[in-house]
């Protein structure tokens, strides 16, 4: 028993040797930094140094060698925040107890140690700049932390939204596909018809009065003018068809999850779903290579394909006839390699570092969310690839895709 208030005794002391030390420059950092008031506790509740009466929740365990030896109490603070403040103050601890143990070595070995480490005495500023650079140590490791959590986080919400979006689209897909089956099957057997009637038109005009009987109904301009209105509806319905089979793709109706397919189909269907967002007069041009079939989440890329293709025809909005938007596809033996070029309006170099970040847009509010250069950099990177963006105001913009083999 002795022994176990001996340790908690000694880990209060570290505690308390903290607040001593460090209480009003750190209990200042780690409030500005979590965004809450902050209370450093030992493990009976009692606050060591930070405000008081703070609520139960946000409360982090701090260990030292493995063992609890207090809490970091910050009701307001983010989970991920908390977690990677706790982790510094730890590293304090250890810091503090390695100091310790320094401080008990006999007075001989210390000497000894010091003179083996350093020829001279280490001056107070000497300690003053490691430590500064230790704390700039644990800044940059208390927000190396906090970003993998947030694109840990992005990355789960961008894959339960995609969920949703192919939940969505395989819907849509089965509801809209089973009415227009049935409407090109009724115009189908709507031509044949016309064809009877059309024959029973020409056999009425071979009667003796036959002509007059068709001119009084102007049977035969009708007959010309449904004719042609069955065309244009049958154009109508097969378009749609195909608009459905396009969803069937980005939604992997009817296909396991991961298919080996041929990527240059996918780039065509979706080359062709950006050219209806072309201005008039632009021009697209498709040079795909030769490609080997690739094990992949067909549905998903193809909606990466889609935001970059759409993002650069979006870009030449204003080039009018001018506008040119390239997609080339080759396999360098090694990776896929795709790139989207236009000739638009380019970004800003410093605008760069953020063109993939969530909800960034240079377009007017209302214009785009700021999501498709976001959630296909994150599909191309689920596949083990990368895509990197180069751009020059008023020049345009190169976007380049790699897919391993």
């Amino acid at each position: 028993m002795g022994g176990l208030v001996s340790i908690a005794d000694q880990n209060r002391s570290f505690l308390a040797l903290l607040a001593a030390r460090e209480s009003e420059d750190l209990g200042l950092a780690l409030s500005a930094l979590l965004g809450s008031p902050v209370a450093v506790q030992d493990l009976s509740g009692s606050v060591i140094f930070g405000s008081l009466d703070l609520p139960a929740q946000g409360r982090v365990t701090l260990r030292l060698e493995q063992q609890p030896i207090g809490y970091l109490q910050a009701p307001l603070a983010e989970p991920a925040l908390c977690n990677a403040a706790a982790r510094l103050i730890e590293t304090l601890l250890r810091a503090l107890a390695r100091g310790r143990a320094e401080a008990a070595r006999p007075t001989a070995d210390k000497h000894a140690r010091l003179q083996a480490e350093s020829p001279q005495d280490i001056a107070p500023e000497d300690l003053q700049a490691q430590y500064k650079a230790l704390s700039e140590q644990f800044d940059a490791r208390v927000a190396a932390e906090v970003k993998l959590s947030d694109e840990r986080q992005r990355q789960s919400y961008q894959a339960e939204r995609l969920a949703s979006v192919g939940a969505l689209a395989a819907g849509v897909a089965h509801e809209i596909n089973n009415p227009i089956a049935f409407v090109r099957s009724n115009l189908s057997t709507a031509e044949t018809y016309l064809v009877k009637l059309d024959d029973l038109a020409i056999a009425v005009k071979n009667l003796p009065g036959g002509e007059a009987i068709l001119a009084s109904t102007d049977t035969e301009f009708t007959l010309e003018d449904f004719t042609a209105l069955l065309r244009d509806s049958i154009v109508g319905v097969d378009r749609v068809a195909r608009i459905v089979n396009d969803l069937k793709g980005f939604s992997n109706v009817d296909k396991p999850q991961e298919d080996v397919v041929d990527i240059n189909a996918l780039l065509s269907t979706a080359c062709k779903m950006a050219e209806k967002k072309l201005p008039p007069g632009a021009t697209l041009i498709c040079e795909l290579g030769e490609l080997k079939p690739l094990l992949c989440l067909p549905g998903h890329l193809s909606q990466a394909f889609l935001a970059v293709l759409s993002n650069a025809a979006q870009a030449i909005e204003g080039k009018g006839s001018e506008g040119e938007l390239h997609v080339c596809s080759r396999f360098d033996g090694r990776q896929v390699i795709i790139e989207v070029r236009d000739n638009g309006v380019g970004i800003e170099e410093s605008a760069l570092p953020r063109v993939f970040d969530p909800f960034y847009t240079t377009r007017a509010v209302g214009k785009g969310t700021g999501l498709g250069l976001t959630v296909a950099r994150d599909i191309v990177r689920a596949h083990g690839g990368e895509i990197e963006f180069d751009s020059l105001p008023a020049t345009g913009t190169k976007v380049t895709m790699t897919l391993p083999d």
